[in-house]
């Protein structure tokens, strides 16, 4: 099962294989490899972030309606 990590994983993964084909100097190299390193930390936690949000809404949302409609939630 794919989650959102893997996919981030993929694609920033992805990027590190072209910088290593395309850019011949070690040094620029290690630099570009730290800002896709970076943006993968920033993706993942950007994404779980945005999913303790919805979560906590659903929630929420959901005793709410339970409150509201208790005849309707046995």
């Amino acid at each position: 099962m794919f989650t959102y990590e893997t996919i981030i994983d993929s694609i920033q993964n992805g990027k590190k294989q072209i910088v290593s084909t395309f850019v011949t100097d070690k040094k620029f190299q290690t630099e570009l490899h730290k800002l896709v390193d970076a943006q993968t930390e920033f993706a993942k936690g950007s994404v779980k972030s945005s999913l303790a949000i919805a979560e906590a809404l659903v929630g929420h949302a959901t005793a709410q309606c339970k409150t509201m409609f208790p005849a309707y939630t046995k």
